[in-house]
This record gives C-alpha cells, sequence and structure tokens, in this order.
C-alpha cells in the first residue's frame, strides 16, 4: 500500500529509488534507462511515473510496468537549435536523452491534468503526457522558439522546478482568472543559448496565440549582474510554500572568500517580475558546505527545510563522503530573508549586499510592496547565513532525505551513495538518533536502474511485549489490552495511560508483577490472590479483567487501582502432583487477551 499523505518516495544513489510503503512488503523493479534520474507519485491514482536516460514508466503502485516510453537517443547537438537538420548542423550526433524534469500539473475544469516531461535534448524542450497512460502526447514541443528552451542541455548541469497556481487579473477578462506557470531553476551552461537566467518563469496555462506553452514569461527584475557564467548555480530543489517559491542551489561566493555556498532563496508566487527576490546562505556547523538533497517536512508541528549536506572538496563543487543533515525551520528562514530586504531598503547595509543600482525606496516599502516592485531594491542578495547544527552525520555521502511524522514525532529517511536507507528520529531540539540502517540493494552501486519498496517498519513481526519495547522503533508501541504491536493510531485505546507503550521511550516497560500475596500457599486452600502491577491500564466501569490459572477457565477478577485480586482454584481442579513435591501453576490475566503472565 503505497502511502498517500506521506513523502513516499526517496531519490537515493544513481539508479536507486525507493518508495516507502507503511505495510511489511518489500519489491524490486529493474528498469531500463541507468541512471535513473526522478521518481514522481501522482496521489490521486496510486500511478508511479520513473525517469532515466532515453526511458520513461509509468508503474503501479505495485511496481508493475503500465506504460513504457523510449526517448531517446536522437540526432542532436548542444551546439545547434532544433530541429536538427544534418545538413545545416554537421556536430549532430545520436545522443542520449537525460530526463530532467518530471512533474504534474493538476487539471483545470474540463482540462485534463498532465505529466511534464523535460529532457536534455534539443536544448531542454519538454512535453506534456497524459497521466492515465504515458505513450499518449498531450502536447508536444515542436520547431521550438528561442523561448521554449527550458533544461540545461548538459546532462551534468542541474535543473529543478515548481508548478504553481495563482490569480490573475490579466487573465479571464479583467475578472481575474487561473494561471498556472512552472518556475524552473538551471544551472549554466557554456553550449547553447546563452541568456537563459537561472530562474525562469515558464507558461502552462492558459496559453492562448501566440503565446506557447513552456514558453519564458518577461521577468523585468534580473537575477544576475553582469556575465551568466559567474553564476553556475547547481540547483536541489524547488518548493512552494504558503505565498512563496523557494530554490535551494549552491554556488561559488563571487563577493567573498570565492568559496562553494548553499543558499536558499525566495520569490512571491503572485511576482512574476521577480521584484522580490532575495537569497541568503544556510550555514551547516562542521564544514558541510554542498547541498545534495532537501524536503520540505515538518518538525514539531512547523514547516522545515531538511538538508542533506555534503563538506566539499577544498574549493571546489566536489561533494566527499563527509555528510550530514541539517534541519532549517521554514520561520527562521523567512524571518532572515525578510531581515535582508528591511537592512537593504533601509540602506543600512551590514552583511547585506543589495545587487542593484536601483533608487531605494521609502522605508516602509517592504509593508506596502511586500512582493517589491520596480521601485524597491532588487535582487537583495544576504551574506549573513542561516544556521544549523547537524542532526545527524555520516562519513558515507548522504544523497537524498524525505520525512514523515508519525504519532507526533519527525522521523527522517536518509539516502546514501552506497545504496543503504538510515532512519533517524529527530528530536524536539532538533538533535537526531539514527536508529536503523538498512542496504536496499548490493547492486546500486553498479548503477542498475531499480526501483525498490521497502516498509518504513514492521511494528507486527514483534509477537510480545518485550521484542516490541526492545526494537526502539518510533513507528511501533504495544497496544496492552489488545496484546499486540502496533502503530500508536491502530491501537484503539491510545490516548489512556498505559495503553500503548512507545516503543522508543526508554523509561517505558512492559505490564510487570510488582509482588505477589501471598507469594505461596497449601493447594488444599483457597485463598484471594493479590498482585501488585505495574504499568496496569485504566479500565471503564463496566469492564473487566480475568484471571486464567494454567489451563483453567478464566474466572472474574477484581481491580482496585495498580491492584488486581484473584480468587485461587479449588484443590480438586489443580494437576496432580508426586507426593512431597512442590508445583507451579501459572497465573495469567486478560482483558480480551492475555496481557500477564507470571510463572
Amino acid at each position: 500500500q503505497v502511502l498517500q499523505k506521506f513523502p513516499e518516495v526517496l531519490e537515493g544513489a544513481p539508479g536507486l529509488f525507493l518508495v516507502l510503503v507503511r505495510r511489511y512488503q518489500r519489491s524490486l523493479r529493474t528498469l531500463k534507462g541507468a541512471p535513473l534520474s526522478h521518481l514522481l507519485l501522482d496521489p490521486g491514482a496510486g500511478h508511479l511515473y520513473v525517469g532515466g536516460v532515453d526511458h520513461l514508466y509509468q508503474l503501479t503502485s505495485d511496481l508493475e510496468v503500465m506504460s513504457h516510453v523510449r526517448t531517446g537517443p536522437h540526432l542532436d547537438s548542444p551546439d545547434c537549435l532544433p530541429p536538427i537538420i544534418p545538413q545545416d548542423c554537421h556536430s549532430a550526433t545520436p545522443t542520449h536523452n537525460h530526463n530532467k524534469l518530471l512533474l504534474l500539473e493538476a487539471g483545470q475544469g474540463a482540462e485534463p491534468g498532465s505529466l511534464i516531461v523535460c529532457g536534455s535534448l534539443f536544448q531542454g524542450i519538454c512535453d506534456k503526457r497524459s497521466l492515465s497512460n504515458i505513450s499518449q502526447l498531450i502536447y508536444q514541443t515542436s520547431n521550438p522558439v528561442d523561448t521554449q528552451y527550458v533544461a540545461a542541455n548538459d546532462p551534468r548541469v542541474s535543473t529543478v522546478a515548481v508548478v504553481i497556481t495563482s490569480k490573475s487579473k490579466q487573465e479571464g477578462g479583467g475578472a481575474g482568472g487561473v494561471l498556472r506557470l512552472m518556475l524552473v531553476g538551471r544551472g549554466y551552461t557554456s553550449k547553447g543559448p546563452g541568456d537563459i537566467p537561472p530562474i525562469t518563469t515558464r507558461r502552462l496555462f492558459p496559453v492562448v496565440a501566440p503565446r506557447r506553452a513552456f514558453s519564458q514569461e518577461e521577468e523585468l527584475g534580473k537575477l544576475v549582474v553582469g556575465s551568466y557564467s559567474e553564476y553556475n548555480n547547481h540547483f536541489v530543489k524547488a518548493v512552494a510554500h504558503g505565498d512563496h517559491v523557494y530554490f535551494l542551489f549552491s554556488r561559488r561566493d563571487v563577493w567573498h572568500k570565492k568559496e562553494y555556498r548553499t543558499y536558499a532563496s525566495r520569490l512571491c508566487v503572485s511576482d512574476r517580475s521577480f521584484y522580490s527576490y532575495v537569497e541568503a546562505p544556510l550555514l551547516c556547523h562542521g564544514g558541510y558546505n554542498l547541498a545534495q538533497g532537501a524536503w520540505l517536512g515538518n518538525h514539531s508541528g512547523k514547516p522545515a527545510l531538511f538538508v542533506v549536506m555534503a563538506a566539499g572538496q577544498a574549493s571546489t563543487p566536489v561533494a566527499t563522503s563527509r555528510s550530514a543533515l541539517c534541519v532549517y525551520g521554514m520561520a527562521e528562514l523567512d524571518a532572515m530573508l525578510q531581515k535582508a530586504q528591511e537592512v537593504c531598503g533601509s540602506r543600512l547595509h551590514t552583511g547585506i549586499l543589495s545587487l542593484t543600482s536601483l533608487p531605494i525606496g521609502p522605508q516602509d516599502s517592504l509593508s506596502e510592496y511586500p512582493c517589491g516592485g520596480e521601485h524597491t531594491p532588487n535582487p537583495i542578495a544576504s551574506s549573513v547565513p542561516l544556521e544549523a547544527t547537524p542532526t545527524v552525520t555520516s562519513t558515507t555521502q548522504l544523497t537524498a532525505v524525505t520525512t514523515a511524522t508519525e504519532a507526533g514525532h519527525t522521523i527522517a529517511f536518509l539516502g546514501d551513495r552506497e545504496g543503504r536507507l538510515h532512519k533517524v528520529l529527530v528530536r524536539s531540539d532538533w538533535s537526531g538518533h539514527l536508529y536503523g540502517s538498512l542496504t536496499v540493494d548490493d547492486d546500486c552501486l553498479l548503477s542498475v536502474p531499480q526501483l525498490s519498496k521497502v516498509p518504513v517498519s514492521s511494528c507486527e513481526r514483534h509477537t510480545d511485549c518485550q521484542t516490541c519495547l526492545s526494537a526502539s522503533d518510533p513507528y511501533c508501541g504495544w497496544c496492552v489490552l489488545e496484546g499486540r504491536c502496533s502503530r500508536k493510531h491502530q491501537c484503539q485505546r491510545h490516548l489512556q495511560p498505559n495503553h500503548w507503550l512507545w516503543s522508543f521511550e526508554p523509561t517505558n516497560q512492559c505490564v510487570t508483577v510488582q509482588s505477589l500475596q501471598p507469594s505461596n500457599q497449601s493447594r488444599e486452600e483457597q485463598t484471594q490472590v493479590t498482585l501488585s502491577v505495574i504499568q496496569l491500564p485504566m479500565l471503564t466501569e463496566v469492564e473487566s479483567l480475568s484471571c486464567v490459572f494454567g489451563l483453567l477457565p478464566p474466572q472474574p477478577a477484581v481491580v482496585m487501582g495498580t491492584s488486581i485480586t484473584c480468587q485461587s482454584p479449588a484443590p480438586e481442579l489443580l494437576p496432580s502432583m508426586p507426593t512431597g513435591s512442590g508445583d507451579r501453576v501459572p497465573v495469567s490475566s486478560k482483558f480480551n487477551h492475555p496481557f500477564l503472565l507470571l510463572n
């Protein structure tokens, strides 16, 4: 069962992808197209989409192939503009098509949704395909114009994007209509069109002639000062949150020490001119300066950006094996970016670089124009970093991260370069506890293109309280009266004290007998046996417990606080034993299932 409201896909080592599931099941699908680059889930239909080199797949949640499309190789050259005509492009050769973008576009009214697919061929053009059958093209970019080149044409240069929907007075006859755009971040490429900014806006809907789908909107604000080559951003992630879009990337600091740093930038969703652009560095203490992967999740009920960082090799963008997970609160990031805007707008430039020669407006411009304007400073880049202490560190390069919230606890799943999955409980103070690691597949080091489905937990495998609690799995706990290891919400009375014992709480212990009165007695006498119990769960007034002696039928028990009192069996019901020898009869207490046993 693929999770619907859980970040269930994790891009791990090259060619390896994970689908995280709740139930204990595991499967593996080997695909063509090494290395795989993108994995996408349609939460409505449960279908999975996988993009790699020259291949695009649509699969069921059980990893069965529904549709398969070959996207390359084709005759192409990064030096030539499409369409490629061999007589005009002498450098054209059969070239592999690397999948650069794979995104869902929601439908509007009668218009169906689509799968956006962008590759490295033909200067990074994009198509739209049917979500129900990817072999069906909804829109194909043929004979593209120069405003339709979207993704980087170099397989080594990253491209990220996010689809946003906003209202626009210019659409829909002035009454306001839906405007669907794709914001794209791409690194610099030395071949092909050289005038594409690091971040662009692409039109998705509506598209009315003479506009074309994926055509670049006119951004009046500029995101670079000087040569584009100085802004060779290595983009890692693009996310939409609230009224903003955020980009995460690493780049050489062109203003100070020339070292590579990781940055987070922000734009207003409604700002089609990029006047609201502001960026700030992210500092992960310990020298982890290069972002490798990121996920927008929640921690302690608040949005947070989870970033896996690697230490760079000297002053280069080459990542070493030394890496860490750092977590940044979105509220703290927004406050840092707003501070940069305020300082720049008030002409107090301590620690701030205003990359503009435009006149600065009045100090109240930010409150009046929170998304900027042509009269406000733009773009704004802060040199003051948002700092974080590593939640967890690794000696193997971490490459991917996703998170889940289970019973109020944040759990991070980390993928590394060697094909291992690491499970980390993120505590409320942002520190982490690595509680499990597993090798998903040994072949991933050979870049065999594989899609693996692995469980996030397996509570049901623990059949008794002791093994359940000793598992130290934050997904699991012992459901006392039901006598099973389960997730919290699966235990009917989990909200009541001592009914669900969390596996990850070290002070929790199974329901145990602290004392027994009397500890022994003559088998010829019937008496009251009282058990003093630790962690005894409370019952309602109309409920009761039973005592079971050995294999004898259960009899009613009296519960007073943390004590259980039972009537010992009649002598004639006890099993016979040799003369002069002692005997033991196990006693258990049960509700619907035995939950307390004493030999």
